[in-house]
């Protein structure tokens, strides 16, 4: 038998299918006071008779499911309801499971669903127990999960109870919605509750301090962690303050919004959050579901009617009348909206945006912790490393903090995910980027909003550096960003609406200059850094490469290698002409591309290395070396084409197999490196099946024999190989089939739990 430490003094108790308080009272002698007993309703009066205390910890047990909707730390289930062991994958919010221990056949069923519960790890140590006579065997399950918005408190207190606790306690808070028929709540019915930031931790811990079964949504006014609506604000926080600063005290003696301010908080509320759900009438984005939970049409045309105010009935008449009345919400809390309520997207309108060419502009809002982290220059530093040419970058006064605290972000600047919050916005910075990549898939479903991933990977590279910086146990979120370009104009008319006609105007002109040149045939790449053309020139094509307005170094490195090394080394090109963001080189028509995704020609790699190593002879190295480097014309033999990270070595090079050709920078290189992977394994062994070694110094028969292995494990065990390809198909399809399993036993289990969690066994 496995052995459960003693339950902790202030354990909370919730006892489903209570007969009576017997284990009440046994569990009160061991110090464990807080108790609620759910009894059969035919059993109340027959229990409350018999208890010493008029059964004051009794309560009828609810319609309905109890076990996975309510507050505890320990749940007992008498025998009727041991069926919800079934559904122990719901009950992680708590810390400890009691079941009544089954008697005979009639057991088996239960043995049966803790097995596969203690088989699944939901079910940990065990211990059996005699509380007033009753055996149970008592789990200790895992950590409970963290809290949450809805929470529950005790049907004990009722709402008069609730009330007069949050009155003592002193709480700024207002119950939203609902509240005429308090203290009277109907059956179905939550009570949704606005409280002040600084009162959120004491609110729960008092509405958590007993066992709890009646529903309480716990919404902060900044949306912080656990009492935020889709990870903001519930309302815009400037309302939100105004709600509370308002509120006046209700027959019931709970706070509540005053009148104008319910009125526009409901049809708030119908709008933005319920949509199609609302009941309420759409001139174009489709019918409504009909049968509404409530008929927020009439009663919002009461509550109008009793303010003397006339609202619209019309969904989007009713979103211009809360816009007038300044009720709507900022347009990237819309946005976010969207996503649960897809007529907020209707409401959108067509974004505002300025058409730059294919380049979009992005605004990164600094938090006030990162500042103390990194140094402004290194933020900047980091978004122009991943391609974004920074138009303006300043600190924000304290007028523009304020006004981007409280209306981006959803109001929401919290810690989130991370152990400490970075603080609200600061800084402002605003960029172009010329070639922004489109979100990769997992990315696209994690974001749907984000048109690149170059923010993404930006900020991230942002966030590891102050990492690396900062304690574990001190982490935070040090930065945000708009989505798009249409965000990025809503942010500056936010924060800096005076930058707005500076930075049109700005951005329009860098975007002119980095324009396809006169003269161009095709474009052949649009990079970070640079643009790619074929232009006819007066002796033939030539190969044109633009340079954005930050990235200079980059093209003096180009223009001064092929002037240093056209004439000593063959493959580098001669350059034709230049001027202050281009050059242009001979175009070249390459034959390397019908090798994409195949072994290139052993001899076109050997030829490959001897120019690296030509060049290593020389005091350089590419950095960035890849056969993408190289292109392969017929007539004019190889040629290597970029040389952006081209390093002059002050003293003795390394090794040319150790050389940045083929291992990357080394620690406390000092130059440009590129974005993304630089290992060997990512840039040469794919299109050369050869180790590193073998490549740079291996012999000629070696090469062949290494190249034949590859191609062996090409075909075998290499990712992509055929039997790696059925490999995974048949784990992507046994692992849906677990899924079809998983999803169909949890329907069962949960169907099978709920048949006796309520008034009792069926």
């Amino acid at each position: 038998m496995e052995l459960l430490p003693t339950l902790p003094s202030g354990t909370r108790v919730l006892d489903l299918g209570a007969p009576d308080d017997a284990v009440a009272d046994h569990l009160r002698e061991q110090g464990l006071e807080r108790y609620l007993g759910l009894v059969p309703p035919a059993l109340l009066d027959q229990a409350r008779r018999a208890s010493d205390d008029g059964g004051a910890r009794l309560h009828p047990l609810p319609t309905g499911t109890v076990a996975d909707r309510c507050s505890t730390d320990l749940l007992i289930l008498r025998a009727n309801h041991s069926r919800v062991l079934w559904s122990v994958r719901d009950l992680g919010h708590l810390r400890y499971l009691a079941v009544e221990r089954p008697v005979g056949i009639g057991g088996v069923e239960t043995r049966v669903a803790a097995l596969v519960g203690r088989r699944a790890g939901r079910l940990l140590q065990r211990t059996r127990v005699q509380w007033a006579g009753t055996a149970f065997d008592l789990y200790r399950l895992p950590e409970p999960h963290g809290p949450a918005p809805r929470t529950y408190f005790s049907p004990l207190w009722g709402a008069s109870g609730l009330a007069l606790r949050l009155k003592e306690a002193g709480l700024r808070y207002a119950i939203l919605r609902w509240f005429e028929a308090l203290p009277r709540i109907e059956p179905g019915e939550d009570l949704d509750v606005l409280v002040a930031d600084a009162d959120v931790a004491s609110l729960r811990t008092l509405v958590e301090s007993e066992p709890g079964t009646m529903p309480l949504d716990l919404y902060s006014v900044s949306g912080l962690s656990a009492s935020d609506y889709q990870g903001a604000a519930y309302y815009p926080p400037h309302l939100a303050e105004q709600i509370l600063d308002r509120a006046v005290v209700h027959p019931s003696g709970f706070l509540v919004p005053a009148p104008d301010d319910h009125l526009h908080s409901l049809a708030y509320h119908a709008v933005y959050h319920k949509g199609e759900r609302s009941g309420l009438p759409s001139r174009g984005l489709g019918s409504a579901v009909p049968d509404p939970e409530h008929d927020y049409r009439a009663v919002l045309q009461d509550l109008a009617a009793a303010n003397s105010r006339t609202v619209p009935e019309v969904f989007e008449d009713l979103d211009a009348y809360l816009a007038d009345n300044g009720w709507r919400p900022p347009t990237d809390a819309l946005r976010r909206l969207a996503s649960a309520n897809p007529w907020a997207a209707g409401l959108l309108g067509v974004e505002r945006t300025v058409d730059l060419d294919g380049a979009e502009l992005a605004v990164f809002l600094v938090r006030e912790a990162t500042l103390s982290a990194l140094d402004p220059q290194e933020v900047d530093t980091l978004l122009e490393h991943f391609g974004f040419d920074v138009i303006t970058s300043h600190d924000l006064d304290d007028d523009a903090r304020a006004r981007a605290a409280q209306a981006l972000r959803g109001g929401n600047w919290g810690r989130g995910p991370f152990p400490q919050s970075g603080g609200p916005p600061v800084r402002l910075v605003v960029a172009l980027h010329y070639s922004p990549l489109p979100p990769y898939e997992w990315l696209r479903e994690r974001y749907p909003h984000l048109t690149s991933s170059e923010t993404y990977e930006a900020k991230s590279a942002i966030r590891q550096l102050v990492e690396e910086r900062v304690p574990e146990a001190e982490h935070f979120n040090p930065l945000h960003s708009s989505d798009s370009p249409a965000e990025a104009w809503e942010y500056l008319e936010v924060v800096a609406p005076g930058d707005i006609d500076r930075v049109r105007t700005e951005a329009a002109r860098r975007v002119a200059q980095h324009r396809a040149p006169d003269g161009t045939i095709k474009n052949l790449s649009r990079g970070r850094r640079a643009r790619v053309d074929v232009v006819a020139g007066a002796r033939g094509l030539l190969v044109r490469k633009t340079f954005a307005p930050p990235f200079g170094r980059f093209l003096e490195r180009e223009v001064a290698a092929l002037r240093d090394l056209a004439g000593r080394v063959d493959a580098v090109p001669p350059l034709v002409d230049a001027g202050p963001d281009w050059f242009e080189c001979p175009f070249y028509e390459d034959s390397l591309g019908q090798h994409t995704g195949r072994l290139l020609p052993l001899a076109v790699v050997r030829s490959m290395v001897a120019v690296l190593r030509e060049l290593h002879g020389l005091g350089y190295d590419l950095v960035d070396a890849k056969p993408t480097n190289f292109v392969l014309d017929h007539q004019r033999g190889l040629k290597i084409v970029d040389f952006e990270f081209l390093h002059r070595y002050e003293g003795d090079p390394p090794p040319f197999a150790r050389s940045a050709n083929f291992v990357g920078p080394w620690p406390g290189f000092t130059g440009d490196v590129p974005v993304g992977d630089m290992s060997y394994t990512s840039r040469w062994y794919a299109a050369t099946g050869l180790p590193r070694e073998v490549l740079t110094e291996g012999s000629l028969a070696m090469q062949h024999l290494h190249r034949a292995g590859f191609r062996l494990r090409s075909l075998t065990v290499l990712p992509g190989a055929p039997p790696r390809r059925l490999v995974r198909r048949s784990r992507a399809a046994a692992r849906h089939a677990r899924w079809l399993a998983t999803s169909a036993y949890t329907t069962w289990a949960r169907q099978r739990a709920g048949s006796t969690d309520g008034r009792g066994a069926r």
